[in-house]
């Protein structure tokens, strides 16, 4: 093989001319031949036997030309790539093959997206907003409550239903005097305010106690999805069969023990506050560190290849649905649930897949620029973990993640840590919210 002329088409879009050397294209007809006879059946011949002037006098002299040409083309096209100094992200694609005068005069032309040359405006002393951090009162007190209530006894009442009680109840809805769908249930468990229920309807059932019957009249919303009961008004027949109430305990030092690790309710308030303050520090921290690397990622300049979006939209797709096959369910439900087909989908995630791929060529190109080397026994020792974390042998690790892909993802974490190392917090603007909570979420 022999690269004729390459060509740039558009920013990383190449077209590449190949001429195959008659030689080779002989020795791969050849070889074609010999895989593919034992499945040739000609009459007066064995099969397998048939000789190759008879299987080409039948079937034209261009018989095994597409065989032999696919089992060029792999080395070839490394070939090619080598001599036309290019990095290829994707397959070639476009690929034609003038062979009507072979195996003397063959040519092949093809395209290939490759790597794009980026430019990195700044990557140390990135500057990124971060919130001061602090735990009022008020929060304390209110984690405080949260866990008075998972600690609260479950009382059974005997008396009339508050607000706030929990009712187990059978019912049955009715619009015209004719029960409907979806209006019926049993043992049904329902905390009275809670909201769950139509407008009106919890409402009426306080002040009532267990083995009461209770009618009750509500009126369904004008938005309800049921087009059938959308603004009509409608009749429940309920059923109470049980009043439970939550009884919290007392907040005082006993509680405090109760709990575990505290002795005094001081000590159980220094420690909630100790407790959100760590948690807001993450995730102050968390947020910062996103928009540094958002500044990092706006720093790239240069035009991304599709193939490399679209790949990474896929692994991000595929990712996805490997978690929620974890959890119970199928990618092709939520799909449906979500009234998206496959191909919206991956639309969907381009933008975020494009923010990827660009983070990621800013940590290569910063490992370029800072000429990062990973030492052998680093190496080895991120094949160790890798190999302990999912209870495998170093060998089979090496097997699934090559070398020059281990040594590129210690590099961008080098990358990654010096963009953090070198970063500057700035106070967030007075007008920005700074709810760092709310950020994270």
């Amino acid at each position: 093989m022999s690269l004729v002329n390459k060509t740039e088409l558009e920013t990383n879009l190449w077209q590449l001319e190949l001429a195959i050397v008659p030689e080779d294209f002989k020795k791969a007809v050849s070889a074609a031949y010999m895989k593919q006879r034992g499945k040739i059946s000609v009459p007066g011949f064995r099969k397998g036997k048939v000789p190759r002037p008879m299987i080409e006098k039948l079937y034209g002299k261009d018989a095994f030309y597409e065989s032999a040409l696919e089992e060029l083309l792999p080395d070839m096209l490394k070939a090619a790539y080598d001599a036309a100094e290019l990095k290829v992200v994707a397959p070639a694609f476009d690929l034609d093959a003038k062979l009507d005068n072979a195996p003397e005069d063959i040519t092949v032309t093809l395209k290939v997206w490759t790597h794009p040359e980026i430019e990195l405006a700044q990557y140390k002393e990135l500057e990124a907003e971060k919130a001061d951090i602090a735990v009022s009162q008020e929060e304390i007190d209110g984690e405080i409550e949260k866990r008075r209530e998972r600690n609260a006894r479950i009382m059974t009442v005997d008396g009339a239903a508050q607000d706030g009680d929990n009712v187990k109840i059978d019912f049955a809805g009715f619009l015209d005097d004719v029960a409907f769908d979806g209006g019926t249930a049993e043992d049904y468990s329902l905390t009275l305010g809670s909201g769950s229920f139509i407008p009106g309807f919890e409402e009426q059932l306080i002040g009532h106690s267990a083995c009461d019957d209770v009618e009750v009249n509500v009126t369904f919303p004008e938005e309800y999805h049921a087009d059938n009961l959308a603004g009509k008004p409608v009749l429940f027949k309920v059923k109470i069969n049980e009043v439970t109430r939550s009884e919290l305990p007392e907040l005082d030092d006993e509680f405090a023990k109760d709990l575990g690790d505290y002795e005094t309710l001081a000590e159980l308030r220094d420690g909630v506050e100790s407790e959100l303050l760590d948690e807001k520090k993450k995730s102050a921290e968390e947020n910062f560190y996103n928009k540094l690397f958002e500044k990092l990622i706006e720093n790239v300049k240069g035009e991304i290849p599709p193939p490399m979006i679209e790949d990474q939209a896929k692994a991000q797709v595929q990712e996805m649905s490997m978690n929620m096959e974890y959890q119970g369910m199928k990618f092709d439900q939520f799909l449906e649930m979500t009234g998206q087909s496959m191909e919206d989908y991956l639309e969907n995630q381009k933008p975020s897949a494009e923010r990827r791929v660009r983070f990621e060529l800013a940590l290569d190109k910063i490992a370029e620029l800072e000429e990062f080397e990973i030492p052998a026994e680093d190496l080895e020792a991120e094949y160790q973990k890798v190999a302990d974390e999912y209870h495998m042998s170093m060998e089979r690790v090496k097997e699934i993640i090559k070398e020059e892909s281990m040594n590129a993802s210690l590099k961008r974490e080098k990358a990654r840590q010096l963009v953090k190392d070198t970063a500057i917090s700035v106070p967030v603007k007075e007008d920005e919210d700074t709810d760092e909570t709310d950020e994270a979420e």
